[in-house]
């Protein structure tokens, strides 16, 4: 497909194409692309008579709704910046990131504006109230209205605070001389360093991406096939390849606003989720139902993993499951980082090593830099991650310090610094090791965290497991463990523990201590939460 488009052009594309065809489901309501286009039209109108023009900043903060995609490309059309942020920040955070992007226009849900109500104290910010089910008939809508009555009360809409659903007017807008290169999309992440940054992404960027999708799935026509669009679209995973990807690929996106994985079961039974893209504790969610085991998950046509450390435990369950179910299906890992939307490198059905996130993705570039010079290693020798290609993000808003450090000229191209640990090996497939940031100094030894937590996974008796740093007057930093046990009637020894990591990684990798705990903490897309780790040891001491 052609990239050098805007989103919205590219999806418009599509539904030229396709317009009959399926593009939304959600809460058992399907839109086609030709209503979907025409929500997106009249959204658009009343976003330009409500006064926002190209290069405006325009904050979404809801979740995998009907009107979080008709407003990303609405706002897409008329040359906005898209500002997608977390349903439930801090009031504190959400001004910081709004003052930030130079954003006076926030979407919320209805039920979250006791949360985000003080915004409104500043009285250059607009707030436009979202309800979910306003597509609807009449039964949902009351039975939604007095479910969340509590929540939704007290709302008094003004020429401040308005409905979203208000907002759709036909208008003629048509915006022209909109730079595919131009920052379409503000995301935020922890950047290459760990440090909170706002990412700059093109259109034509995430379009490159999802144009990828065919060769990725090795799949020609996505008619009728689903996508579980659960990630949220505030992360790039899910932005693209969980939305755009299916949508200008004319597929289905079966959209959840909260991972359910008894809905997600059903929904798999009904033939309306075929691709499931998810983090490590999405599939260990799907594997504990026992629905499951049903010839039914053979609708599941591929399944696809990352964003967090993987287990081969974890791959190894998942696809016994599916061989079981009669499913093609196999859990393929990926890797890549929001700098360069995310995935950049992925294992296919036809060419894959379950033991490496795969190959770089065509027309994207991985090499291995050096950890101390700007020499490109050979295969097999371990370094940094370093990639360049079509996705590469603009830079880090408001921060060309942090931009030109990430940056990485070679080649006369732009290489994103991953701060990640990894190696190509001969047939090149990227192997990833470890977040630079994450390894920890044992007595000057390097002590992988990543290479611990895979090897226990492989018990039966762990469920979940961590590791992180701790200071140690003799020996400057070591290994703490978290460990969340399957069934606390069936445990290791903490001095088994010890003795599987001495005998197979080293003894710089023992931990000095152990903490059993109920569950790790998880980001908002179901990553395990280092920082909130470290934050209770410290706490502890």
């Amino acid at each position: 497909m052609k990239v050098n488009l805007t989103l919205y052009q590219a999806l418009v594309k599509t539904a030229l194409l396709h317009n009959n065809r399926n593009a939304l489901l959600f809460r058992g309501k399907y839109l086609t692309y030709d209503q979907l286009m025409t929500k997106i039209d009249f959204l658009s109108g009343g976003l330009t008579e409500f006064g926002l023009s190209k290069g405006d900043s325009i904050t979404f903060a809801i979740p995998n709704v009907f009107e979080a995609v008709f407003g990303f490309y609405a706002s897409s059309k008329l040359g906005l910046k898209c500002h997608m942020v977390h349903p439930i920040t801090p009031i504190k955070q959400m001004n910081k990131h709004m003052k930030e992007t130079n954003s006076k226009t926030i979407v919320v849900m209805d039920t979250f504006y006791e949360h985000y109500k003080e915004l409104l104290e500043d009285k250059n910010i607009t707030m436009f109230l979202v309800n979910p089910v306003d597509q609807f008939g009449f039964v949902l809508k009351t039975l939604y209205k007095f479910l969340n009555r509590k929540k939704i009360k007290n709302i008094e809409y003004n020429s401040q605070l308005r409905t979203f659903s208000s907002m759709y007017i036909k208008h003629v807008n048509n915006v022209t001389n909109i730079n595919p290169l131009s920052t379409a999309v503000y995301l935020h992440s922890g950047g290459t360093s760990g440090e909170p940054k706002t990412i700059e992404l093109s259109h034509q960027a995430i379009n490159y991406l999802a144009s990828q999708t065919s060769y990725i799935m090795g799949v020609d026509d996505f008619e009728d096939k689903h996508m579980l669009a659960v990630l949220p679209m505030f992360h790039g995973f899910g932005l693209c390849m969980g939305i755009h990807a299916m949508l200008i690929n004319g597929g289905v996106n079966t959209l959840m606003p909260k991972f359910d994985p008894q809905e997600a079961i059903k929904l798999i039974g009904k033939n309306q989720i075929n691709y499931v893209i998810g983090v490590p504790s999405l599939f260990e969610s799907l594997l504990k139902q026992p629905g499951i085991n049903s010839e039914k998950m053979k609708y599941i046509d591929q399944a696809f993993i990352g964003g967090d450390y993987v287990s081969s435990d974890l791959k190894k369950r998942f696809d016994q499951q599916m061989i079981d179910n009669g499913s093609s299906a196999r859990l393929l890992e990926g890797y890549g980082l929001t700098e360069v939307v995310t995935v950049c490198c992925v294992n296919t059905i036809k060419e894959h090593n379950q033991e490496s996130v795969g190959k770089a993705l065509p027309g994207i570039e991985i090499l291995i830099k050096d950890l101390e010079s700007d020499k490109i290693l050979p295969a097999n020798k371990n370094g940094e991650i370093i990639v360049t290609g079509l996705t590469v993000m603009n830079g880090y808003l408001n921060d060309e310090k942090a931009t030109l450090d990430t940056f990485f000229n070679y080649q006369e191209k732009t290489w994103v610094k991953t701060g990640d640990l990894g190696f190509i090996d001969e047939e090149g497939y990227i192997h990833f090791k470890q977040r630079l940031k994450r390894i920890i100094k044992v007595l000057g030894i390097p002590v992988l965290p990543a290479e611990i937590e895979n090897l226990l996974m492989d018990y039966e008796q762990i469920s979940e497991v961590a590791a992180i740093s701790i200071p140690d007057e003799e020996k400057g930093n070591v290994v703490k463990l978290f460990v969340v046990w399957k069934d606390t009637r069936h445990k290791l020894s903490f001095e088994e523990i010890k003795k599987i990591i001495k005998d197979n990684i080293s003894i710089y990798a023992v931990p000095k201590e152990i903490e059993e705990i109920e569950e790790l903490p998880k980001t908002p897309i179901g990553k395990t939460d280092i920082l909130t780790l470290e934050k209770m040891q410290k706490k502890d001491q």
